[in-house]
């Protein structure tokens, strides 16, 4: 073979170093050791029998006992913390507990004190955690040192046989049905693990709820939804695995090997998995190989090749064999995927001093073949889920673009985290335009009951730090161990949702500004990089898409509104109207019509020319906003009307052409419409303006139309208005007339 080759120890066990870091062999040194050990501890054991420690014993004998005793156990305890233990340490160290456990009983026996129940407590602990071989040899170790002491005469017969027949039994009573049931218990844990490892070893890629919304946006979101990646990735390990079967096929056949594995390291539970193997019928690919065993072990700590050659201990009880194989050599050589170990391949033949000539290298290279499938087939998954992440975001996005209402966009983005996420609760939460509130408009699972409440944004919960700080999205993995210990949406939340679980939490960013958030909680963990990544761009896209119809909203009410008074216009208004009139029809309820006219606006405009009358109707549109709620929604949209202290009346106010104005009260008929129409006329006339150092009085005069006594339509019950105002200037001006207190049609008045 080319390279060097060192031979250590008998000619039958070598160690073989092939280039470029070959083969190295270690394992036989810490087996010699494990050995040495069990056989000090039996030795040990032996001399107990003689109670070396007990008060009788020669003071030589018990400081000599209690050292070996000490040591030994020291050792043990070195032994098993290193990696790749076998049994011989592990049991050695059981043994020295119990001789420490039965060197206490014979120093506390003068005393009348028992140490039993501590050595019980050592094998029903033995019989949970070990395999039953091991905890019975250890009570029968102890049963025998009770039946001497028995012969001794120093303990009863009866309490001896007691206690010397209980302890094996305790053993065999605890472990035997654990035993039984581990077993069984392994075996769904081994497969569940084939299936969950076969998909998680490309988690490294970029990688009970009600349905979020019928049809194919729901199937759009399933496509990255948890489900569908682990779908995904299911069906990329099947792949590999047939993938990496063929290579190992082939790596056999190329070094003449009895059979050839590859082994996937799963860190997390600390084992090494069968995933693709070919060669022996013996092979068992549900096994799991504990990183601590050699070979394993040796590749993870020194990365590194391994050899082993006539070496029976290891080769004849390889773990992922089904029965004892007489395997003569083995060889193990790292996968890499740069610096990282991802499993390792390994051959073995049944003869001795083989694979030490080309093999290694061999072997070697086909370990970066396999490297190299396994690096495809992660690129090759990132890349689609990141065709899967797009075609779910641009067709979400699409249909978010072509909504028109807020409350769609809103209700179809918390939709959109539902179907990807699982969600416990959340909320949608957008700003005032003044910025200084936020609402939660949406709401979600626990959330549900704080729908519609305000906060202020000064005030400290995660909301208003995510509307007022963050620009990009938001995880929290762990809220419970986060430093900022605040509430989620609202100040008066339960205190466990505040400390447990996941945040998620996504700004709604438009045109540098911040219009809205959408903050979920869920269990720990539940939102992962590519569901947060796809909700980040519909993020973006409802914020675009709400922004663009608050632009449009806002063009459209300019165009409603008179530019001078910002009252509505003449043609919003009897949109207005019409609306109040079905609304009330509805309800079976009333409302009054007002029409108010400036007195002598002709001659103001005159006498101080134009400036001063638009000064004039500007003044006119405030005191209709002040003694009335000029915009409530109860105007526009109905439902129950709040009562106020100041008595004012929910109102909707135009400039309904040159001089006059129409005003909507709603719920008012003509005893309170005349009520709040008196205060409105009494305001006007008495607070002057005072335009370019003139000061300015003026009167209006109004006319009062009450639906449905008035006119049921539109254009009567404008007509019973326009009688009442004519009727008002035929008075005298600067008064108040209501339609129904009229005999007929007015004659006439002039302006």
């Amino acid at each position: 073979m080319p390279g060097t080759r060192r031979t250590v120890g008998s000619p039958s066990r070598q160690t073989v170093e092939a280039p470029h870091q070959g083969p190295v062999f270690e394992a036989k040194l810490r087996w010699r050791s494990g050995q040495i050990l069990l056989a000090f501890t039996l030795a040990l054991a032996g001399v107990f029998v003689l109670r070396p420690l007990s008060p009788e014993a020669p003071l030589a004998s018990r400081v000599a006992s209690a050292l070996c005793l000490a040591a030994g156990a020291s050792t043990a305890a070195f032994l098993v913390s290193l990696r790749g233990r076998r049994r011989p340490e592990q049991l050695s160290l059981y043994l020295l507990l119990v001789l420490g456990g039965d060197g206490l009983a014979q120093v506390l026996a003068p005393e009348g004190l028992v140490a039993w129940p501590l050595l019980a407590l050592l094998v029903a602990t033995l019989s949970v955690e070990e395999p039953l071989a091991v905890s019975v040899s250890v009570a029968l170790l102890e049963s025998g040192l009770i039946f001497t002491d028995a012969y001794r005469g120093t303990v009863p017969r009866a309490e001896a046989m007691a206690f010397g027949i209980g302890l094996p039994a305790l053993a065999w009573a605890v472990g035997g049905p654990l035993g039984r049931q581990r077993r069984r218990l392994d075996g769904a844990l081994t497969e569940l693990a084939r299936l969950k490892h076969g998909i998680t070893q490309f988690d490294d890629v970029d990688s009970e709820v009600s349905a979020p919304e019928p049809g194919p946006v729901r199937q759009t979101l399933q496509v990255v939804s948890e489900e569908g990646r682990r779908a995904r990735q299911l069906d990329r390990a099947a792949e590999l695995e047939q993938r990496l079967d063929t290579l190992v096929h082939l790596a056999r056949e190329a070094i003449s090997a009895h059979s050839v594995a590859y082994l996937e390291i799963d860190r997390t539970r600390e084992v090494a998995l069968v995933r693709a193997a070919d060669g022996s019928p013996d092979f068992d690919r549900a096994a799991l190989v504990p990183l601590i065993l050699d070979p394993v072990a040796f590749v993870l700590e020194r990365g590194q090749a391994f050899y082993a050659t006539d070496f029976k201990r290891l080769l004849w009880s390889l773990p992922w064999y089904g029965k004892e194989v007489r395997t003569g050599s083995l060889l193990a050589v790292p996968v890499r995927a740069g610096e990282a170990i991802l499993g390792l391949l390994v051959a073995d033949t049944m003869e001795v001093q083989a694979l030490s000539g080309s093999e290694p290298g061999l072997l070697a290279e086909f370990a970066a073949l396999a490297a190299d499938e396994i690096t495809r087939a992660r690129t090759s998954l990132g890349r689609e889920e990141l065709g899967a992440e797009f075609k779910a975001a641009y067709e979400v996005s699409r249909r978010l673009a072509a909504l028109v209402e807020p409350r769609a966009v809103r209700q179809r983005l918390l939709q959109s985290v539902l179907g990807l996420c699982s969600v416990e609760g959340g909320a949608v939460v957008m700003t005032d335009d003044a910025q200084t509130r936020y609402r939660l408009e949406e709401a979600y699972g626990w959330a549900a009951p704080f729908e519609g409440q305000e906060v202020g944004l000064a005030e400290r919960t995660w909301a208003a730090w995510v509307l007022r700080s963050a620009e990009e999205a938001v995880i929290v993995d762990s809220v419970a161990e986060d430093k900022r210990r605040m509430p989620f949406l609202v100040l008066h939340e339960d205190a466990p949702r505040e400390a447990s679980g996941s945040l998620l939490a996504l700004p709604l960013r438009a045109r540098n500004r911040t219009l809205g958030a959408l903050l979920v909680t869920g269990r720990q963990g539940s939102f992962d990089t590519a569901a947060t990544r796809v909700l980040a761009i519909l993020a973006n896209q409802a914020a675009a898409t709400l922004s663009v119809i608050h632009l449009k909203e806002r063009h459209r009410e300019q165009a409603a509104r008179d530019g001078l008074t910002c009252l509505f216009n003449r043609r919003a208004f009897n949109d207005l109207l019409k609306q109040a009139i079905g609304r009330e029809e509805r309800r079976d309820g009333h409302f009054s019509l007002v029409i108010l006219d400036i007195d002598h606006f002709k001659k103001l405009n005159d006498t101080y020319g134009h400036p001063a009358g638009d000064a004039v109707l500007r003044h006119t549109a405030d005191q209709l906003a002040r003694h009335t709620r000029l915009g409530d929604p109860a105007a526009r949209y109905g439902g129950e009307v709040p009562q106020r202290g100041d008595g004012r009346v929910a109102s909707e106010a135009a400039r309904y052409g040159g001089e006059e104005f129409a005003v909507v009260l709603v719920d008012a008929a003509d005893a309170e419409a005349l009520r709040t129409t008196e205060r409105i006329r009494e305001a006007i006339a008495t607070t002057p303006i005072f335009f370019e150092g003139a000061r300015i009085t003026i009167t209006a005069s109004f006319g009062i139309a009450c639906w449905p006594v008035d006119g049921r339509e539109p254009e009567a019950l404008v007509s019973a208005a326009d009688r009442a105002l004519y009727a008002a200037k035929e008075g005298g001006r600067n008064r108040v007339v209501v339609a129904s207190s009229l005999a007929g049609p007015p004659t006439g008045a002039s302006a």
